[in-house]
Formats: C-alpha cells, sequence, structure tokens
C-alpha cells in the first residue's frame, strides 16, 4: 500500500516538474505550486475515474485546470504544454526506472 502511495507521488512530482518545464519552453506563466495541484487532480481523475476512461478524461482535466490557473489559451497553448508535458514525464520516469533497477 505504501509503494503505490509513494508511487503516486513520486509522478506527481515528476509530472509537476515537467508541467514546469513545458510551461517554460512555451512561455506561459503559471505559479509552481498550481501546476502541482493540476497534476495531482489530474492523476486523482485518473485513480479514480471508469477504468479505461480515466486515462482519457485526465487530460482533459489537465487542459482545463492549465488554462484557468495559467496565462494559457486552451488551444492550442494548453493543449501543446499537456503533449509536451507527457513527453518529458514519460522520458524523466523512465530515466529514474532504469537508475532505480
Amino acid at each position: 500500500m505504501y509503494l503505490y502511495a509513494i508511487e503516486f507521488l513520486v509522478r506527481v512530482m515528476v509530472s509537476a516538474v515537467a508541467l514546469w518545464v513545458a510551461m517554460k519552453l512555451t512561455k506561459e506563466q503559471g505559479p509552481f505550486l498550481l501546476l502541482l495541484a493540476a497534476v495531482a487532480i489530474a492523476a486523482l481523475v485518473e485513480l479514480i475515474a471508469i477504468p479505461y476512461v480515466g486515462w482519457f478524461v485526465s487530460p482533459a482535466v489537465l487542459v482545463v485546470l492549465i488554462s484557468r490557473w495559467t496565462t494559457a489559451e486552451v488551444w492550442p497553448d494548453a493543449v501543446l504544454i499537456v503533449v509536451i508535458t507527457w513527453f518529458l514525464a514519460l522520458v524523466a520516469t523512465t530515466g529514474l526506472k532504469m537508475v532505480l533497477a
């Protein structure tokens, strides 16, 4: 049980840092704590939603939260930020798994 909680927290932190980097790459503004909250909410939606649907709902929630809590517009800024975030988080978590293995 504790392992899942630690994995969730690490995933949220890695995704929040990736989101922050994506925001800097797209030159949008937003406080890190709100970005961390947006990632945590999207991750919780993914966990709580109906299986196989949460994976599709979570990015939509993240796009909406980014567009409301930052200077990014929904299209194309927030969508581009989410795509960049997914890529950066995937690279970071894969690297982290390789280091820990």
